[in-house]
């Protein structure tokens, strides 16, 4: 479409680094061919942390990147006013309120905003009176996309027709086509290593695997979070006698975390992170045709079919896990079919180009409706 023609998009998005699922998402999204062909896209970066553990501190440096990129912020709407804001809105704790700012710069400007919501924990927040009032006085006007109506916590402020839905989606690639290898079958996480993460409700269920003598080796793979988690994690190992048959690799990239995928037969995200929505690293596993065992939290339940793709345990629930781990371990047939139906229920739903048509029509019909 020529440039005269294509509407004038600024994305306001968290970018890598550090690495999670937003600014990987983010990154896709800020260098996509199509939606680069649908809308006239600059980009302004907010880089805040500096690690995964830097996340959620308050310091000094942080507050003058927040003042700096305001000012970014404003000379870009003065310059060249865009027809809309795409804007990856943190949903709750102090980015939040640090998003507000950057917020209140854009509707002083008067520019159409869409939020795009990676995260959740809004709900709770709402629950707060005043707290209540400042996200009413953000989101109003506003448009918001969602992952999933399972994690649309808006809707008490924003109405129906101002909510879309575009579920995450990765790039396809072929399906994993295992390494042929004696020994036992072999289990993967591959997050940040922080609790909520799942990973120490992990290291119980393979304690109590190991106790009941089902033979496994497990694969730890992540950035950790901070000292204190490692040294939980490492005693934890200690405690049930793990060392064996455990290790931790640390963060994985490129062609090193391919080969994790290939070499595994099995992948566990036994999460319970409050702003938990739609991981990425679920649907990697299921572009490469692993079997899941994962907790229901946020839109989990949209990505694996319990009983059919994988399993779907409570939150915290090491028994539950180490049940639906063992049924996996001790029956290569079904870890093949669970297999096979995860990669075909990804290429139905979930692959990048479907991510990328979904975005480039809801924002299309997000920005056409917008009064301006």
């Amino acid at each position: 479409m020529p440039d005269a023609q294509r509407l004038r998009l600024l994305c306001v998005m968290q970018l890598p680094p550090p690495v999670h699922g937003a600014s990987v998402v983010n990154a896709s999204v800020a260098s996509s061919e199509k939606l680069g062909r649908e809308f006239e896209i600059s980009v302004l970066p907010m880089r805040f942390a500096e690690s995964i553990a830097d996340i959620g501190r308050v310091s000094s440096k942080k507050l003058t990147r927040t003042a700096a990129t305001a000012a970014r912020l404003m000379w870009r709407l003065a310059r060249r006013r865009p027809d809309g804001v795409y804007f990856t809105l943190s949903p709750v704790g102090g980015a939040f309120y640090r998003d507000m700012l950057l917020v209140g710069v854009v509707k002083a400007f008067g520019v159409p905003r869409v939020f795009h919501l990676h995260g959740k924990g809004i709900a709770a927040q709402l629950e707060t009176p005043w707290k209540r009032r400042l996200y009413a006085w953000v989101l109003d006007g506003a448009s918001v996309i969602h992952l999933s109506p399972r994690v649309a916590e808006t809707r008490p402020l924003v109405p129906e027709d101002r909510i879309y839905f575009v579920p995450n989606g990765v790039p396809d690639r072929d399906a994993v086509t295992q390494t042929p290898r004696s020994g036992p079958p072999r289990i993967l996480f591959l997050s940040n290593l922080v609790p909520e993460k799942g990973p120490l409700v992990l290291l119980e269920a393979l304690g109590r695997l190991r106790a009941s003598n089902v033979a496994f080796e497990a694969t730890f793979a992540g950035a950790p979070g901070n000292v204190a988690g490692l040294r939980a994690f490492e005693a934890l190992v200690a405690r049930y006698d793990l060392a064996a048959h455990v290790r931790y690799i640390g963060p994985v990239f490129g062609r090193d975390k391919e080969a994790l995928f290939r070499d595994h037969d099995v992948f566990a995200f036994p999460t319970y992170y409050a702003q938990e929505a739609f991981p990425l690293v679920v649907l990697e596993a299921m572009q490469r045709g692993l079997p899941v065992v994962a907790t229901p939290e946020g839109a989990i339940a949209d990505m694996v079919e319990d009983g059919r793709t994988g399993y779907l345990v409570p939150q915290r629930n090491a028994e539950a896990l180490a049940d639906r781990l063992r049924k996996l371990l001790c029956d290569p047939e079904l870890r093949s079919r669970f297999g096979e139906r995860a990669r075909a229920l990804y290429l139905e739903r979930f692959t990048f180009d479907r991510f990328e048509d979904q975005l480039c029509d809801v924002l299309s019909r997000a920005l056409a409706r917008q009064d301006r």
